[in-house]
């Protein structure tokens, strides 16, 4: 265990860097803060289009004691944390390449409390809150984000959903821009999320207008 804990990081020095490495090691056991804006979608403003996969695409939804399908290697770690997400009754949303699932995004019908962020979000009937938006990186030149993206919610606008959203850190270039392909608009709150070695808290406060993605040379707004 300790072998390939240490063989991980070696390869992650040689892929980002020493310096980044280490911002990366503070801000995982030390200290970060993140902000992050909630979007929305609402049914008569969403634009999916079809959903175009290849032979090697398939897609699955879990639910209660559904078995979790074979994780590649960036989702194993992550087994168990699924499992228990599907024993409170979240729904699971899978895509599998060659029937190894490669990307997964989480839903909440009602009412989600993270017990461990310490945040708490109403989902009233009709809504849907999509979180852990997660995807191999090995997958995102092949155009799967936009793909499963779609999928996910063409099937909860299916499940007469009116209105769809989740929360958005304002450094995530691609994230954001994908929302916005699909005519999500940011709602007006803002999620703060701060971790101090094992202690995490978030803080909500509204605003008006819209923040977009934070330019990273100046902490604001960017263009």
């Amino acid at each position: 265990m300790a072998e390939g804990k240490w063989r991980a990081l070696r390869q992650r020095i040689a892929r980002d860097g020493l310096p980044a490495t280490l911002r990366k090691a503070i801000g995982d056991h030390v200290f970060r803060h993140s902000a992050s804006v909630v979007m929305e979608l609402r049914r008569e403003d969403a634009r999916l289009g079809p959903v175009r996969a290849d032979g090697s695409i398939r897609f699955v939804i879990l639910r209660d004691d559904d078995e979790v399908p074979p994780l590649c290697p960036f989702l194993a770690h992550r087994r168990r944390d699924f499992i228990d997400s599907l024993a409170i009754g979240k729904l699971g949303f899978f895509v599998l390449r060659h029937e190894i699932a490669v990307g997964c995004a989480w839903v909440a019908l009602s009412d989600h409390h993270d017990s461990r962020m310490r945040e708490r979000y109403r989902v009233a009937p009709g809504e849907a809150y999509l979180y852990s938006w997660l995807l191999d990186p090995v997958e995102r030149p092949r155009g799967t984000a936009l793909m499963f993206a779609r999928w996910v919610m063409q099937v909860l606008l299916g499940m007469a959903v009116e209105r769809m959203f989740c929360v958005i850190d304002r450094d995530n270039r691609a994230s954001y821009r994908i929302h916005q392909h699909f005519r999500y608009r940011e709602s007006g709150l803002l999620v703060r999320h701060f971790h101090l070695l094992h202690l995490r808290w978030t803080l909500m406060s509204r605003y008006k207008g819209t923040l977009g993605l934070r330019d990273p040379a100046r902490g604001r707004r960017a263009a």
